[in-house]
């Protein structure tokens, strides 16, 4: 197993965070500070909420889940048992759960699910993530369809 610095298995945890309060605070441009150079960009999975082949789709995905009438409206997203596996000292496997609540009403848990291997990379910038792929637990599709929520 490759090795990167105690510091590094920090800042990817931060990166971990960073990726959730950004949602939770509306801020589309934090959030994709988040991720590699659109260059290098290798595209997000998201499940029920589709796939995001560029950059720039990415960008407008989030602007609209963040902005009015948005999906992440009211939302608490949180990140736990973050598993950092390295590939090299600059690459590394994310894989961590998440739990969204829903705050802004009855307080309750609304969906979970698993981000598999995210691929974090160590840029001038700092790490970031590069690909990831989320896969939703099955009980949120359940919820959706009781609540008839069809807008993501």
């Amino acid at each position: 197993m490759s090795k990167i610095t105690f510091d590094d298995w920090v800042e990817i945890h931060n990166l971990v965070a960073r990726y959730c309060l950004t949602t939770d605070n509306k801020d589309a441009d934090g959030f994709m500070q988040c991720w590699v150079d659109p260059p290098d960009f290798g595209g997000y999975e998201s499940g029920p909420f589709g796939t995001m082949k560029t950059w720039q789709e990415m960008y407008e995905f989030e602007k609209h889940h963040v902005g009015p009438g948005g999906m992440a409206n009211g939302k608490r997203h949180q990140s736990t048992n973050i598993d950092i596996r390295p590939l090299s000292a600059t690459e590394a496997l994310v894989t961590n759960d998440m739990i969204v609540l829903e705050v802004a009403e009855e307080p309750r848990v609304i969906a979970t699910g698993r981000y598999n291997d995210s691929v974090v990379v160590k840029t001038s910038r700092g790490w970031r993530f590069k690909r990831r792929t989320l896969e939703v637990d099955s009980g949120f599709f359940k919820l959706a369809e009781k609540m008839g929520w069809t807008n993501h």
